[in-house]
């Protein structure tokens, strides 16, 4: 232990000698004029140090003006040496240095500057700070960036002049001319066929029928029977369902003409569809079993029984408050997107899984697409 103490001591003695030494070199130099000495000006008053110290405040302005001033055209997507740019360079927290051509070369912006040139293309770079999302300014993927988080990008925000740093402050999901924040996630058609009872062709004053629900026409096996059904009666087409989905309305007379051109009148039952979105919600149901696809008559005004087609899609919104929320919607009919005060009508569905809706007011319908797997 004694000896480790003598060799702290024999190294603190060593460091103090040769720092006098060093200080009394120093002294001798100064003393024999062996250093240049700064000139001072010894007359601060003299109009020539004033003139003086004005030249250098304005050759420095100048300066920093020039490094400040720059022609080029900045393209989207600034990256330094081939990679997004995240923060300012020097100690300056405006100034930045981004590549503004092909062959890389780098320069300096003063991203305060509104005489600056773009980072990002037609967006001036203030945007991005007055709104908040400075971070994302310089970054290659600065516009497609959602900095917060509603479902939209930066540069949708930038177009629908909204704020893209508040969730709150968001474009319409649905716009003409633009992708919807809508996706469809399934279509689906489900058929059934409605029968009346043959009996009823004949009477003279009927009141009440037998109805039966088939699965499709050509059936022989009905998923559902109705017996003594009089106006204002209801009934459905899918086992489990409330039954109420159709209403008799009245009991008429309606003329028919068969194959060989002669003519008859027969009772008729007039039902309403209380369900449908098509135009056509009541409709007559000529009596007897259901006609076969194959038969001529199959689906016109003498066919028998009544084919129903309900074709639905569901929906998903993508962006807003209710980003993920899901609906169903019948062809033809009306809905508002949920989170939002856009109501549409869903106008067609397309071979390929797609929908079109046109929302209320716009004349042209805006194609919705489906979900990528």
């Amino acid at each position: 232990m004694a000896e480790q103490t003598n060799f702290g001591k024999g190294v603190l003695v060593t460091g103090i000698v040769l720092g006098v030494l060093a200080g009394g070199y120093g002294a001798y130099m100064l003393s024999s004029n062996k250093v240049d000495r700064p000139q001072t000006e010894l007359n601060v008053d003299s109009g020539a140090a004033a003139s003086r110290l004005a030249q250098v405040a304005d050759d420095v302005a100048a300066a920093r003006k020039k490094n400040h001033t720059i022609v080029d055209v900045a393209p989207e997507g600034a990256v330094v040496n081939g990679k997004p740019r995240y923060t300012p360079i020097f100690f300056s927290p405006e100034l930045w240095q981004v590549s503004l051509d092909a062959e890389k070369k780098n320069t300096v912006i003063d991203i305060y500057d509104p005489t600056a040139p773009n980072i990002h293309g037609d967006v001036p770079n203030h945007w991005f700070i007055s709104n908040g999302i400075a971070d994302a300014l310089g970054r290659s993927d600065g516009l497609s960036l959602d900095s917060d988080g509603d479902g939209f990008t930066n540069r949708e925000e930038f177009q629908a002049s909204t704020n893209p740093g508040d969730a709150a402050s968001l474009p319409a999901l649905v716009q003409v001319g633009k992708t919807p924040k809508l996706e469809v996630v399934s279509v689906s058609e489900a058929s059934a066929v409605i029968s009346v009872d043959s009996t009823l062709a004949y009477e003279t004053n009927p009141t009440k029928a037998g109805i039966k629900i088939f699965s499709a026409a050509g059936e022989t096996k009905p998923i559902l029977k109705y017996s003594d059904l009089g106006v204002g009666a209801t009934f459905g087409i899918k086992p489990g369902d409330d039954g109420k989905r159709f209403t008799i309305v009245a009991f008429e007379k309606a003329e028919y003409t068969d194959m060989s051109g002669n003519s008859s009148t027969e009772a008729v039952v007039k039902v309403r569809d209380n369900v449908t979105a098509a135009d056509e919600k009541e409709f007559i149901i000529r009596s007897g079993s259901p006609t076969k696809p194959h038969a001529k008559d199959y689906d016109t005004p003498n066919a028998k029984g009544r084919v129903i087609k309900d074709t639905t899609a569901e929906l998903r919104v993508t962006a807003g408050p209710k980003a993920g929320t899901t609906f169903k919607v019948q062809l033809k009919g009306s809905f508002t997107i949920p989170g939002t005060d856009i109501s549409c009508v869903l106008e067609s569905v397309d071979g390929s899984g797609s929908v079109n809706v046109k929302p209320n007011g716009v004349e042209s319908p805006v194609n919705v697409p489906k979900a990528a797997k």
